[in-house]
């Protein structure tokens, strides 16, 4: 088991496994992530725990499926802008691309299973048959598969602080199994906490956000203003607005400033000290 601490937000965002992610920094509490994690056959299950809000971006690796659910009751979490409430669990499918965000401190749990591990009714998951891409989306809330959800990531991760070679061994099997019981029938379940088919749909919503990053990723950050992403997306920008509060959990301005924020950190903590200095690094953003 690896089990880390950290005071710095982006060696914590690297450290979270089988993701391609990139994480902005919100309403930090204290300055203190951490993550808890272990790996039995071929699944990886992980707890994080952060003394901040975050918005997480990116795409699950192609090979399995990634199942994450709240643990800390209270907090405002969604995926891909869909209300994810502490009794249900957002299934991230093979290659989709995700949107996680929450205002405040917060803890998570994750569980990675390898897709051939994987079958609903007796039948490996197969999305290709399905002819749609992967999706992140929410389950209907069950809270008894919920519990028992966290409680197994909890044991397993207990069991590898306290034994030593017990990822390598056969409890570490039969623990597996007991994961993949717990998590197929989320597989196949129908999902909850979607918008109403009243109005705009979901996928319009999605398709706002990625013409409005797309946009932002070709220019320069600190000159961009609402109506010019809103044109890019070919929305209202009262429509952009609740798009991006539904999806991001705040406005397009504040997205706009966390992402230049973020911008900056990076380039100063990258920074050669005797080629660059912090003014010059400053007015290049």
């Amino acid at each position: 088991m690896r089990s880390e601490v950290y005071r710095d937000f982006d060696a914590f965002a690297e450290s979270v496994r089988d993701i391609d992610c990139d994480m902005m920094l919100r309403n930090p509490a204290c300055h203190e992530w951490s993550t808890s994690a272990a790996t039995v056959g071929k699944i990886d299950v992980q707890i994080g725990r952060l003394g901040s809000g975050n918005i997480a971006q990116g795409q699950l690796r192609s090979d399995g499926f990634m199942f994450y659910v709240p643990l800390t009751s209270g907090v405002e979490y969604t995926a891909n802008g869909v209300h994810l409430p502490t009794d249900a669990c957002a299934v991230m499918e093979p290659g989709c691309e995700f949107c996680f965000s929450t205002q405040v401190a917060h803890d998570w749990c994750a569980i990675f299973v390898p897709t051939k591990q994987l079958s609903v009714d007796g039948r490996p998951i197969t999305l290709l048959e399905e002819k749609r891409s992967a999706d992140c989306r929410v389950t209907a809330p069950n809270r008894g598969a919920a519990n028992q959800f966290r409680a197994t990531a909890r044991q397993i991760l207990a069991a590898a602080q306290q034994y030593t070679r017990f990822e390598s061994s056969r409890a570490a099997e039969v623990a597996a199994d007991d994961i993949v019981r717990v998590i197929s029938g989320l597989v196949g379940g129908r999902s909850s906490g979607q918008p109403s088919s009243e109005g705009r749909p979901r996928a319009s919503r999605k398709q706002i956000v990625r013409a409005s990053l797309e946009y932002l990723d070709r220019q320069d950050i600190h000159t961009v203003r609402v109506q010019d992403l809103a044109r890019a997306a070919r929305v209202s920008e009262r429509t952009l607005r609740t798009a991006f509060h539904e999806y991001f959990g705040t406005s397009p301005n504040r997205y706009v400033q966390l992402k230049h924020l973020h911008g900056i950190h990076r380039a100063l903590k990258a920074a050669e000290p005797d080629e660059a200095t912090v003014t010059q690094i400053l007015a290049e953003h």
